[in-house]
Order: structure tokens, then C-alpha cells, then sequence
């Protein structure tokens, strides 16, 4: 969660990007019939939030992270999750033209600057080994190929733009629910830095309120990044 330390009460403006960790790549070991009923939860889901009024009036914007092209995952549910990505973007470049417009500021189709845009990622068949790995392999392949000289691969910025979450921040806080205590392949390289947060609350009762301890929590870090 990039979230920005400041006194404004409203919460869902001070979180800017929010990874949701929906099906990783392990979870593929489940028994088949368990993987089917969550790719289905996934669709419904998916169709759910593309019409829900905040993505439909560009306030939030759906990024998915992971191999969306793997042929284990079910048509439908490919199809839906790149049409809520797909329209969720479309939807916050309007919005953000709009109100440019509305204050002057020129057409403001840049393509990229969504105004007070939450960031919703969700993590589906997404690893933080397997990215990291898919990173590095596309990069030493460049540097085979004499795009980049071989000084490169000692530049972390080269691997980080060829990772999946390249578009996004790294996060500051990461919130693990239910008790655990690890990471479980979660953004591994990116997470270098990020607050750890613990909660025994089980997920689905994680709710504005332990949101907000959460953040609260967060708010009393003090943040060195190898720094005294």
C-alpha cells in the first residue's frame, strides 16, 4: 500500500495504489475443484467491480499483475478481467480529461495522470520468484542480443522495469492477514523496504476499521530505508 502521511480523515484519499495477492503461483498445487470454484469467485468478482459505480466513473483504476495468458485459467474469466482492466482505464482517462477541462488546464490526454485515481493491483497467478526470474531472463537477453551492454545486469533500475509491477510504486505497507507471519512470495523484490504488517483477523472480517489500524500503525513508522 503507497500511502501518503498526511492529516486529511479521508482514507481512501490518502492510499493511492492497493495489491490485492488473489491466486499466486503456487496455488496452482490446490486440488482442481478448489482452483475452479476460485477462478469462478475471480469472475464474479471481476463483473462485479466493473460495474460498480467508482470504476464506472473513473475513481478507481484495475491493474492486473501475473500470466493472464496462461491457458489453465479459464476463458471467462481471462475475458472479464482484461475487459475490467481494459475499462477501468478507459474510465479514469475520461474522468481525468474532464476535469482538466472543467479547470482549464487544456484537453489533459496524456494518457497517464488519472486525478485522485485509486490504483486497485490484483495479484493473479503472480509469484514474486517467478517475476523476478521472468525479469532477469528478459534482461540477460537483451544484453545477448547487444540492446544493453553487459553492465546492466548489475542495474537494478533494468530489472525493475521489466518486472510485472513496473508500472506501480514499491509499497510501503504490506498487511498480512490471518495470523501469518510471512510474506508467501508476495512482492518480493519490490517489498525491500515496505512496513510489515500483522493482523489476526482472518481477511474477509478485515474491514474499514482494521484498515485504518493498519494505517494508523503505519503512520507512527519511522522510516530509515538503511538510513539512521
Amino acid at each position: 500500500l503507497p500511502h501518503k502521511k498526511n492529516n486529511n480523515n479521508d482514507r481512501y484519499q490518502r492510499v493511492e495504489y492497493c495489491t490485492l495477492f488473489a491466486f499466486s503461483t503456487e496455488n496452482w498445487s490446490r486440488p482442481p475443484s478448489e482452483i475452479s470454484t476460485l477462478f469462478q469467485i475471480i469472475q464474479r468478482m471481476a463483473t462485479r467491480y466493473r460495474n460498480h459505480d467508482a470504476v464506472k466513473n473513473g475513481k478507481i483504476r484495475i491493474q492486473v499483475l501475473g500470466d493472464l495468458d496462461d491457458d489453465r485459467i479459464p476463458e471467462g474469466t481471462r475475458r472479464e478481467l482484461r475487459r475490467l482492466e481494459s475499462e477501468s482505464e478507459e474510465n479514469c482517462r475520461r474522468r481525468t480529461i474532464m476535469e482538466k477541462e472543467e479547470n482549464g488546464d487544456g484537453d489533459g490526454d496524456d494518457g497517464h495522470h488519472h486525478h485522485r485515481a485509486l490504483t486497485i493491483c490484483l495479484a493473479i497467478n503472480y509469484g514474486g520468484r517467478a517475476d523476478i526470474l521472468r525479469a532477469a531472463k528478459n534482461l540477460a537477453i537483451s544484453v545477448a542480443k547487444g540492446e544493453l551492454p553487459i553492465e546492466a545486469l548489475d542495474d537494478e533500475a533494468e530489472l525493475s522495469r521489466r518486472m510485472r509491477t513496473s508500472k506501480m510504486p514499491d509499497p510501503d505497507l504490506i498487511v498480512r492477514t490471518g495470523g501469518e507471519r510471512r510474506l508467501s512470495n508476495f512482492l518480493l523484490w519490490d517489498a525491500a523496504y515496505a512496513e510489515l504488517y500483522f493482523s489476526d483477523v482472518l481477511w474477509p472480517d478485515f474491514d474499514e476499521g482494521e484498515l485504518e489500524e493498519a494505517l494508523v500503525w503505519y503512520g507512527k513508522r519511522k522510516r530509515r530505508f538503511g538510513g539512521r
